[in-house]
């Protein structure tokens, strides 16, 4: 079974996904800005929990 992935490319979003536990599996250039990188991570039910606690503390 092929596991999901979720492309993050907020730096503080993917250390806050990283401080909670969260491995990152590997960085890719930003399709739509090639200096930017984008973070990959294994999307599981947590780390969609972490993603919906980080956006509202920042709303």
């Amino acid at each position: 079974m092929k596991r999901k992935l979720k492309a993050v490319r907020s730096l503080r979003v993917a250390n806050i996904l990283a401080q909670n536990g969260h491995r990152i599996l590997r960085t890719e250039p930003c399709a739509d800005n090639q200096q930017l990188n984008v973070f990959i991570f294994e999307d599981t039910p947590a780390l969609q929990r972490v993603l919906s606690e980080a956006r509202r503390t920042t709303n």
